[in-house]
């Protein structure tokens, strides 16, 4: 059995640089919060406090009607004003308020933001950010670090990926076993005994992350927080820039956002996959932040340069609508960039046919950049820079 030796422990701070969300699962419709269209400004409902204020204003059966003849184009804001009442009289029922960036040509006539996607909280309210997103974003990272120090491995599995999808009727979700199967490979480097006998690596308990421990952020500072639209940037078929705004709103911490960690890696674990500090942890973060903004900034760069300015100190994609790329290992396991974007646009039209990426992406694949308008600018989603205090 492996005794716990040495450890580092180190206070962190991850800096907002462009708009986080890390969804928590929750998707409010336009009956679940109420939207002041005039001020671009959203009130999110503690739901129990919400219903109680109904029933004890009388407004029952009023609200039931409403509710029989919702749709999500009705502003629930304007129901509550028309009974008489405004924003001041439901306080105790606003967990928090955030200003909403709506694309310019839809300001004035949206009257709700649709679904919007909540970023995790407190409870109550306050947004922060899961030990568990952070580690994750630390877990491949160093695959990728070992992947570069073991090309024939990386090679290997890219031929397994070949092979599967020469299969007639592959199927994408073979993706999820090749990434169990290399996180096995190269992750699960403790040899353990059990009554006996040595457990099997493709056990989780013989992962050496075991020994990287991530905390919950517990503290933060200059935290806003907006509700704002998703905008994919692109190339259209004769290969013009080309952006794209949905009518998909997320919950975001704003740039300029600072919340606090706490890291610990312990020594007998780490070491063996070449991490023997958080200086080392922080080196493969930065190096696989690097590869997948180089993809990007290759393929969207001259259409798309504002995007990359003002991104100084980021060194990890954080949270939602970040992108395939910055998610997975599949383009930088690839033997060049071409290879990577014939056989991910084919694996993308797969698994979503009405996207059509093997007929459209021309470029890069996926083909377009997942970002946001905020304060008035197109900028990338979901870059963070993250550092020891």
């Amino acid at each position: 059995m492996i005794k716990l030796q040495q450890q580092e422990i180190n206070k962190m701070c991850l800096m907002i640089v462009t708009p986080v969300n890390i969804a928590d699962g929750t998707v409010l419709s336009a009956k679940d919060y109420l939207y002041d269209a005039k001020q671009q400004k959203i009130y999110f409902l503690n739901l129990h406090e919400w219903h109680k204020f109904i029933f004890t204003h009388d407004l029952l059966t009023q609200y039931e009607a409403y509710i029989k003849d919702f749709r999500n184009t009705k502003n629930l804001l304007n129901w509550l004003q028309g009974q008489g009442y405004g924003i001041d009289d439901v306080q105790a029922c606003v967990t928090h308020a955030a200003s909403a960036e709506v694309n310019t040509a839809d300001a004035k006539k949206k009257q709700t933001l649709n679904d919007v996607n909540q970023h995790i909280q407190q409870p109550d309210g306050s947004l922060y950010v899961p030990g568990s997103s952070l580690k994750g974003v630390f877990r491949t990272a160093v695959l990728y670090k070992l992947l570069q120090q073991k090309p024939a491995v990386a090679k290997r599995y890219w031929g397994k990926v070949q092979e599967e999808m020469a299969k007639y009727n592959f199927k994408p979700v073979f993706l999820n076993r090749l990434t169990s199967d290399l996180e096995a490979e190269l992750l699960h480097t403790l040899q353990l005994e059990e009554r006996g006998r040595a457990v099997k690596p493709q056990n989780a308990v013989c992962s050496a992350l075991r020994g990287l421990q991530v905390s919950d952020s517990y503290a933060s500072k200059n935290v806003q927080v907006a509700v704002l639209q998703k905008v994919d940037v692109g190339f259209n078929t004769e290969g013009r820039a080309n952006e794209h705004t949905l009518s998909v709103f997320r919950e975001c911490m704003l740039p300029g956002s600072e919340l606090y960690f706490d890291v610990k890696i312990e020594k007998a674990f780490m070491t063996t996959l070449g991490i023997n500090s958080i200086d080392d942890l922080l080196q493969a973060t930065q190096k696989f932040f690097e590869a997948v903004l180089a993809l990007l900034q290759d393929a969207f760069g001259k259409g798309y340069p504002q995007v990359f300015t003002n991104i100084d100190g980021a060194n990890m994609f954080l949270g939602s609508n970040t992108g395939f790329l910055s998610k997975t290992l599949l383009a930088l396991l690839a033997p060049d960039a071409q290879t990577a974007k014939e056989t991910i646009r084919v694996l993308l039209d797969k698994s979503f046919r009405q996207h059509k990426h093997i007929l459209r992406d021309k470029i890069i694949s996926p083909r377009t950049l997942k970002c946001t308008t905020c304060r008035g600018e197109v900028v990338l989603m979901g870059l963070a820079e993250v550092r020891k205090v």
